[in-house]
């Protein structure tokens, strides 16, 4: 699918807006590929997300379960202006697009927590960086930007990440609203969601185990209910 323009994205007002009406400046639909790419609805918000690879899934549900991040905004664009004049400012050459006009860059994603903001964002691994000139000036220029901003930047990696705690988060906020249950594994997991009843999610969940150890919990809900 073909990549909408820069203006076509400012009419949208693409990257504005909080919340449930934010909306991220680069979109899963602009992409050829949907191998990497992935929309979860934020049980938070009802809202779409737009997440472009693998480690900006497993990073997204991580930072969404962490009850002191209010709000997470993807695909965030930097102001234009401000990076040339940084590019400039340090002799790196500004990306640009296939015509050779300057483009917009964007942060994986600007976290709004309770004590403040944080910018982060996601790489494969530290080697893939290490090895490419290119990306390291992109980053550098990202670093510099938030630094101006005064927010904290910060770079993570799939290493740096939980992968069985992401999916663990994945599987119990699937129930997150619903409100009726033909099993009780589906109850336990809305509980869980909620954290109504607390688990250590960086370890595999063992949810028959868990039936057994929460069965009062879950009949006094059921009883509420």
């Amino acid at each position: 699918m073909r990549r909408m323009s820069q203006k076509g994205k400012e009419r949208e007002r693409r990257g504005t807006g909080a919340g449930a009406n934010y909306k991220p400046w680069i979109q899963t639909g602009e992409f050829g590929s949907k191998g990497t790419v992935s929309n979860p609805i934020d049980w938070k918000t009802g809202r779409q997300v737009q997440l472009l690879s693998q480690g900006e899934v497993i990073a997204w549900y991580l930072l969404r379960w962490d009850d002191d991040n209010l709000d997470i905004r993807e695909q965030f664009p930097l102001d234009i202006a401000q990076t040339q004049n940084i590019a400039a400012a340090y002799g790196i050459k500004h990306p640009v697009d296939s015509h050779g006009n300057p483009i917009v860059m964007t942060t994986d994603f600007l976290v709004t927590r309770a004590n403040g903001e944080m910018a982060i964002s996601i790489k494969s691994d530290l080697e893939t960086v290490s090895k490419s000139k290119r990306l390291i000036e992109k980053l550098f220029i990202e670093k510099v930007y938030w630094k101006k901003q005064g927010i904290p930047f910060s770079l993570y990696t799939k290493a740096d990440m939980n992968r069985v705690m992401a999916d663990n988060i994945r599987n119990v906020v699937a129930f997150y609203n619903q409100e009726f249950f033909t099993d009780e594994v589906s109850l336990l997991k809305k509980l869980i969601a909620r954290k109504l009843i607390d688990v250590d999610m960086s370890l595999p969940l063992n949810f028959r185990d868990l039936l057994q150890q929460y069965k009062g919990e879950l009949r006094k809900w059921i009883q509420w209910k």
